[in-house]
């Protein structure tokens, strides 16, 4: 069984606020790709952990390790640049939020056998939360390839070797690239129970691609669980805007289930067709 080497340190969710710089600009239409690991390749990952210090993600009853800045963008310099790195080498403190929802107020069995999407996944805790609790398929998605192939699928197997089940890495795909791409490529594969998607609303101009994904993957009776500050300064997104886009899509039915009740103002919407 593999052990972690796990820092004392307590992980800090706190992070400044980013700017984008072209505010104006929607992400770029990357191309998306099924990023394929074999046999091999697992198991080259798995004898690399243990030379990685973990740290360990905790949400009540649910652990998740993970490694912390094996790779950073060295080019980038901030969180986000659009059209060139979308923050994805970060834990995003919604992605807290929304982990702790399903791990003390929501159903135990929600991932039960499910197709399930953890959309701008960066480190993928959502994803493992989702396999942890007995998802069918999870899809990792995230808009840059390195933070997939150096953070997200590092922590897959990790947390596969730590429950001794490393066939559940089987159920598990990893695509780069931009949301509209993403969609048109897996748009022969069968559609989502479960988007789970976190910090994924700062820039209004991605609105349209992340609703226009939403109304093409999801199931009729699917449901999305959208974690979000309800605003971020410096760059425009907000929760208010973005409930308003839904409203006048007129597609989806939302509701705010969970509002932060301290600190920075936070939200978790739950969408699903009307």
């Amino acid at each position: 069984m593999f052990k972690f080497n796990f820092n004392s340190e307590n992980d800090e969710n706190n992070e400044k606020e980013s700017m984008i710089e072209d505010k104006t600009a929607s992400t770029v239409a990357k191309e998306s790709k099924l990023i394929e690991f074999n046999s091999n390749q697992y198991a080259e990952i798995s004898e690399s952990l243990p030379n990685y210090s973990c740290q360990m993600f905790t949400s009540n009853e649910v652990e998740i390790g993970y490694i912390e800045n094996l790779k950073i963008n060295e080019n980038s310099k901030s969180d986000l640049e659009s059209g060139i790195y979308e923050g994805g080498f970060k834990i995003w403190e919604c992605t807290q939020d929304l982990a702790d929802y399903f791990t003390n107020e929501y159903s135990q069995n929600e991932f039960e056998g499910k197709i399930v999407c953890d959309l701008g996944c960066s480190a993928g805790i959502l994803g493992i939360l989702a396999l942890k609790k007995g998802a069918k398929v999870v899809h990792f998605q995230d808009y840059n390839d390195d933070v997939l192939q150096n953070s997200t699928v590092f922590n897959v197997v990790l947390n596969c070797e730590e429950e001794e089940i490393p066939e559940a890495f089987n159920k598990c795909s990893f695509y780069s690239g931009d949301w509209d791409n993403f969609r048109e490529l897996t748009s022969n594969q069968d559609k989502y129970d479960i988007i789970l998607t976190s910090e994924t609303i700062y820039n209004p101009q991605n609105y349209l691609k992340l609703t226009n994904f939403f109304k093409s993957r999801l199931k009729k009776d699917g449901k999305i669980f959208l974690a979000a500050k309800s605003h971020y300064f410096g760059v425009g997104g907000n929760t208010f805007d973005f409930c308003k886009h839904l409203n006048d899509d007129g597609a989806f039915s939302h509701e705010i289930i969970w509002k932060s009740s301290e600190g920075l103002k936070r939200e978790i919407l739950l969408i699903q067709f009307k």
